[in-house]
């Protein structure tokens, strides 16, 4: 008997853990957060991912693969926070040594055996967790690589250094959709082989190549809603690539939208006489990924996942294909004004300079963007963009200057 005891102690030792998948929360829960269980992710790449430990001090977080929104492991079951819910949308978050909370005023992070009162939302991107009136908020720190709340009187916490995080539930959830789903049908890029020369947070200056990505209902201009991105990469040979406006030192791909409106900008439906309104981008996240050859000339086929916040504090969603049509120009951006050169044409995404290889046939790049019904030409003019169809030039919001 004791033998055979032995012998199924011993198969049980070799049988695997199971292994647990969480997915990350992209919408709020549809049945709610109450009795769900997740891990808090800082996503420092699409496939790379620190896990909140559950503990407080410099350096408490594990790493972890990201595959598809979803990350698979038989050890982080230690580290799963379960949100309990009451009623007035009050939620309460506990780890193995209590629940989690902050001391108001300062940054901190405290285990407790009663609730700390939490509230939660998610943008499409990133997890708010906001405590203490919601003056603190849950965030990863790269200075002593570090989870905890973060205090802000004016609940802003614009430092580079803080950066938002994600709830990874366990097993599958229901989601809604992020509201202000944007579903725009038209995207273009000019692009341009500038001397772009940004300055990084170390004082030191880069040299990025310059693209203005438009996308909007349709080529009119004049339609609402559109996004005016500009993007600052190391090449002109390609727009694939993951961009974010939390530029820090070593990224390759990033949106400028440190100035405002001037570089990165919103036209959104409103109820003004003129039927739109105009907010800066406050902070962005894109992902843009080549399919294939577009149906259209000059044009190839993108999906485009984008997140932004604008400077009304709302944010809006795109996830989609998409044709983009280019332009390509030549222009120095190394002092205040940027200055127009002569257009040298480039290749869209190929390494090849000038011309676009698909299947063994070879498509010229040319400095016109040809839609099936119209013809338009962009240009830039002491740093403004303009659209010329025929004898009639237009802003970009669509108002006639000549």
């Amino acid at each position: 008997m004791k033998k055979v005891l032995l012998l199924t102690l011993a198969a049980l030792v070799l049988i695997p853990l199971r292994a647990a998948t969480y997915t990350k929360l992209e919408g709020k829960p549809s049945d709610g957060w109450n009795g769900l269980k997740c891990i808090i992710v800082y996503e420092s790449s699409d496939t790379k991912g620190l896990v909140w430990d559950a503990t407080d001090g410099p350096s408490n977080h594990v790493n972890a693969t990201i595959a598809s929104g979803k990350i698979t492991s038989d050890d982080l079951a230690g580290y799963e926070v379960t949100i309990s819910e009451e009623k007035s949308n009050r939620y309460y978050l506990k780890t193995a040594d209590g629940f989690i909370g902050c001391k108001a005023g300062q940054n901190s992070l405290i285990f407790e055996s009663s609730g700390k009162e939490c509230t939660l939302a998610v943008n499409g991107s990133y997890t708010i967790l906001e405590t203490n009136t919601n003056t603190c908020r849950f965030l990863y720190n790269t200075d002593g690589s570090r989870f905890r709340f973060f205090y802000d009187k004016d609940k802003k916490w614009n430092d580079t250094k803080k950066k938002n995080i994600c709830f990874y539930v366990l097993g599958d959830v229901q989601q809604e959709e992020p509201k202000n789903k944007l579903d725009l049908g038209y995207a273009q890029a000019d692009l341009y082989a500038c001397d772009s020369k940004f300055p990084t947070q170390n004082n030191q200056v880069d040299q990025y190549f310059f693209t203005q990505l438009f996308i909007g209902q349709e080529e009119s201009y004049e339609a609402v809603p559109q996004v005016n991105l500009e993007i600052l990469a190391p090449t002109q040979y390609s727009l694939a690539g993951t961009y974010r406006s939390d530029y820090t030192n070593g990224k390759k791909y990033f949106l400028n939208c440190q100035a405002g409106s001037k570089h990165s900008y919103f036209i959104f439906p409103n109820s003004s006489e003129q039927g739109w309104g105009e907010a800066s981008i406050k902070v962005a996240e894109m992902t843009i990924t080549k399919v294939g050859k577009s149906q259209y000339p000059n044009a190839f086929v993108y999906h485009i996942k984008l997140v932004f916040t604008d400077s009304n504090n709302k944010i809006w969603t795109l996830d989609k294909d998409m044709d983009i049509y280019g332009t390509w120009s030549d222009c120095d951006r190394s002092g205040d004004n940027p200055v127009d050169m002569t257009a040298v044409p480039f290749a869209f995404e190929s390494g090849n300079h000038n011309t676009e290889t698909e299947g063994g046939g070879t498509t010229a790049i040319n400095t016109v963007t040809r839609h099936p019904s119209t013809v338009a030409a962009k240009f830039l003019r002491n740093g403004q963009l303009f659209i010329q169809r025929g004898d009639a030039i237009y802003t970009i919001q669509g108002a006639r200057v000549k």
